[in-house]
């Protein structure tokens, strides 16, 4: 899990240290998400593409990572207990590189966190350096690799799903799919699917999932007078069903981007209890800072950024 963040986007730097709630405020407070959500969530995987330059640094007690990506070039930088492992990645050549603790071309480098592999002949002595650096790599992303979601900045769920193409695996991040995560874990994780209709209820209101006509599965929100459609549900209500739903798929961090777009006070009083429930460190983009104190939670902080 990772504690410590610092992003930059050209000549600004922000950075946090996270609390079991952290809210993020000021200017570029989505990049600031979408930087972290990019990397984090894709350690193993290609360096995300870019138009313009940025910089994440993240750090896990002794272990950090820092990655500078721009058109022109790549670097990472990553250390374990104080040593250093190097990498260089240009795009326009393509070249791919370690430059340390051994300068030794790679077969890839644009790879966030890579491990070392090259097609060059090596020395026995650079096969040992190699097996030793992949140890440490090996490390690092066992340290700072997380399960991350990212909520926002709408949402917007769909009423009906085909009962045949339904995705459990996580919500999207404007929670179109609520509907067949919600099928799947009625089904699958009724407990889970309990515990996300007993939220609901502290609201006086109440959901369902059903086979609404043939092929399609439902969604309802029911008060004492009303039953609407999901999509139909005011905007608090879906916040909250999809918040409820992406932390019972336990993501490491939660990120939120645009929060408070509708939050109510009795919505954000549910959400305070869901969240001392729930192990996932939340990072929630707001635009009024009141709204953090609306939340009843012991550990919670708000970080300013300026990109």
């Amino acid at each position: 899990m990772v504690d410590y963040v610092e992003v930059g986007v050209g000549d600004s730097k922000a950075s946090a240290r996270f609390t079991d709630v952290t809210f993020i405020t000021g200017v570029g407070k989505s990049t600031f998400l979408d930087i972290i959500n990019r990397v984090v969530s894709n350690i193993g995987k290609k360096v995300p593409k870019t138009s313009q330059s940025w910089s994440l640094y993240l750090q896990r007690g002794d272990v950090s990572y820092y990655i500078s990506a721009s058109k022109w070039r790549v670097r990472q930088i990553v250390s374990v207990k104080g040593e250093e492992v190097v990498f260089e990645y240009i795009p326009t050549k393509p070249i791919h590189r370690l430059l340390k603790p051994i300068e030794v071309a790679l077969t890839s480098a644009d790879v966030i966190i890579p491990m070392v592999e090259t097609q060059e002949h090596v020395s026995v002595v650079a096969e040992e350096d190699i097996e030793r650096v992949n140890g440490l790599l090996a490390s690092a992303r066992k340290s700072l690799g997380a399960r991350v979601y990212m909520l926002g900045p709408y949402i917007s769920p769909r009423s009906l799903v085909d009962a045949s193409a339904v995705r459990v695996d996580k919500l999207d991040r404007h929670a179109r799919n609520l509907a067949g995560v919600l099928s799947y874990l009625a089904l699958h994780k009724p407990t889970a699917y309990d515990s996300i209709r007993a939220s609901l209820r502290k609201l006086g209101l109440s959901v369902s999932v059903g086979l609404a006509k043939p092929g399609k599965i439902g969604v309802f929100v029911t008060s004492k007078n009303q039953k609407m459609p999901l999509s139909r549900a005011p905007c608090s209500v879906k916040y909250l069903l999809s918040i409820a739903t992406a932390l019972e798929m336990k993501p490491d961090i939660l990120l939120i981007d645009n929060f408070d777009y509708c939050l109510t006070r009795k919505a954000a009083e549910v959400l305070s209890s869901l969240f001392k429930q729930k192990p996932s460190k939340i990072v929630a983009e707001i635009h009024n800072e009141d709204v953090a104190d609306w939340l009843d939670l012991p550990n919670k902080s708000i970080v300013e950024v300026r990109l």
